[in-house]
């Protein structure tokens, strides 16, 4: 995943938000569903802490501390070559560290067998996934050197059940879907962050998705867009249950569930 840099409108758009979250957030006690309930105490309040933790952000940090520097070709519309650094990308494309603490105690409680990761980046993110469960794991990045130094973090972490699939996820991910047809427990979606991306990604992945699945969604307020394709996936008639934390959404499909949409304290 690319360096993604905001505009003054959509920081302003993404500021008035954060607003909002602050005065509809709610914390533990304002939780009546049982199922949110639980997972609030599993997940968000995840009482373990594991080795792996460690391990994982020495990785993040030997990025955030690299000289090296890459060059790639942009996917975007205007297909410009991009000079950067590792240390940029660690700092502007990857997780922080809550958000991937937050996934591995999802994926830890959730114990999915598939789970889909849409957006790469260099493979922070990944790791927590990896590491939390013994999954089959398929993450996907349409940026070639990215993809290549994300590997070698994985190998740093001894991580040898990722499946990794290089680039343009609007053509290698309808491939995999077709070929594979995987029941994905576990989808993230972290990758091209614009309206239409999203909402085509998710759209594509739901014949794939089942009662027990859970998708998250990254960035919901980073722009206009993103924020139009939250509201579109709170309110598909298969959804659920949804989770807002500002950063992340969550979205399950339980059918056991009333539809109800959460604001929560993170």
């Amino acid at each position: 995943m690319p360096i993604r840099n905001q505009t003054h409108l959509d920081f302003l758009f993404s500021a008035k938000k954060y607003l909002h979250y602050l005065w509809k957030a709610k914390g533990a006690n304002g939780l009546h569903s049982p199922f949110v309930f639980e997972w609030y105490n599993e997940v968000l309040a995840h009482p373990y802490h594991f080795y792996a933790f460690e391990e994982i952000e020495n990785e993040r940090n030997k990025l955030l501390l690299s000289k090296e520097k890459i060059e790639y070709q942009d996917l975007g519309a205007n297909k410009k070559t991009v000079k950067t650094s590792f240390s940029t990308l660690a700092s502007r494309s990857v997780m922080p560290t809550e958000a991937g603490i937050m996934l591995f105690q999802l994926a830890f409680w959730l114990k999915p067998k598939t789970v889909v990761e849409l957006g790469t980046s260099l493979g922070i993110t990944t790791a927590y996934l990896a590491k939390a469960h013994p999954s089959n794991v398929t993450t996907f990045e349409g940026i070639l050197p990215i993809a290549d130094k994300a590997k070698t973090v994985w190998s740093n972490l001894n991580i040898n059940h990722i499946n990794l699939i290089t680039g343009k996820i609007e053509e290698t991910l309808p491939s995999y879907l077709k070929n594979k047809n995987p029941q994905i427990d576990l989808l993230i979606l972290d990758a091209n962050h614009s309206y239409e991306a999203t909402i085509q990604n998710f759209q594509r992945a739901l014949p794939h998705l089942h009662s027990g699945s859970c998708v998250v969604v990254d960035d919901l307020y980073w722009s206009k867009g993103m924020t139009q394709a939250w509201e579109e996936m709170k309110a598909h008639t298969e959804v659920s249950i949804s989770i807002d934390l500002f950063r992340l959404g969550l979205v399950f499909f339980r059918k056991e569930s009333p539809k109800e949409n959460f604001i929560i304290r993170w």
